[in-house]
């Protein structure tokens, strides 16, 4: 199974096209439990646009008919199975607030503990944007509170390496909330619709470069079809993958990943 799917790419009409050729890679478990909720985040005209769906059997998710119909250049998708909270739109995943999209994984106990104290702590423009019960919630506020200090939650041309810094402090400060020699395990991924950051700390991340689309059942096999699937790139980052195969590379564990605008991926130590 896949829990989190992210995708950056140059060809918004492609996508459901680079989707399907890795599909097996991404199902889920016949055997696996029920989830509370799946969610896409994608965009269309630097808009970001939301799908949510109710708890369903973990098996019965087809990533192919989640993203059926959808055109855009950058995708996030999320497999919620509740540590806090239960199946609410608002505690879906991704998370929206302006041009930023939000998924996790994991559980960040001490985010639950401190609530009250992280809500206080932010702006009222942003505490009053929390909507859910959950942790990861919370952890994108933060985020979001460090752009809004740096002058650039509203900026869709923000640097990249400040993206890094910001999601690296971030680890940090989740880090120092939790007591005791151990960190909670997470991971994480944010885009504004023109990069994309992830980190991983105690939970599989992978990625996949994809140079071309070999064979695509779902357009015909004209030079011209072979030409346009031939000029495809994208790269794919996921989360939890139980059977990723050969086309997908695992990354250490705690590293920080962005793609940039150019769908440039770079990978470095938290």
């Amino acid at each position: 199974m896949c829990r989190m799917l992210g995708v950056m790419c140059n060809d918004e009409d492609l996508l459901y096209c680079a989707i399907h050729e890795v599909k097996d890679s991404l199902r889920c478990a016949a055997d696996e439990d029920k989830h509370e909720g799946v969610g896409v985040g994608y965009y269309s005209q630097d808009d970001p646009l939301l799908i949510k769906k109710p708890a369903a059997r973990l098996n019965e998710i087809d990533y192919d008919e989640l993203i059926k119909g959808i055109n855009s250049n950058v995708l996030l998708t999320h497999i919620r199975k509740a540590t806090v909270g239960t199946w609410k739109d608002v505690n879906t995943h991704p998370f929206r607030f302006r041009k930023w999209l939000f998924a996790h994984v994991g559980h960040l106990p001490a985010l639950d503990e401190k609530r009250d104290e992280i809500i206080a702590g932010l702006p009222p423009f942003l505490a009053r944007n929390i909507r859910g019960d959950t942790d990861s919630e919370l952890a994108f506020h933060l985020l979001l509170n460090s752009l809004f200090k740096e002058g650039k939650l509203n900026d869709q041309d923000i640097d990249i390496n400040l993206l890094d810094s910001l999601l690296k402090a971030g680890v940090e400060e989740i880090n120092q909330m939790h007591s005791g020699p151990l960190r909670p395990d997470l991971a994480i991924m944010v885009t504004n619709g023109q990069i994309m950051g992830a980190v991983c700390q105690g939970i599989s991340l992978h990625y996949s470069h994809r140079e071309g689309i070999l064979e695509c059942p779902l357009h015909d096999t004209s030079e011209q079809q072979q030409h346009v699937h031939g000029r495809f790139r994208g790269i794919m980052l996921g989360a939890l993958m139980s059977n990723p195969g050969h086309q997908w590379r695992e990354v250490a564990d705690g590293s920080l990943l962005h793609i940039s605008k150019a769908l440039e991926l770079k990978v470095q130590h938290l």
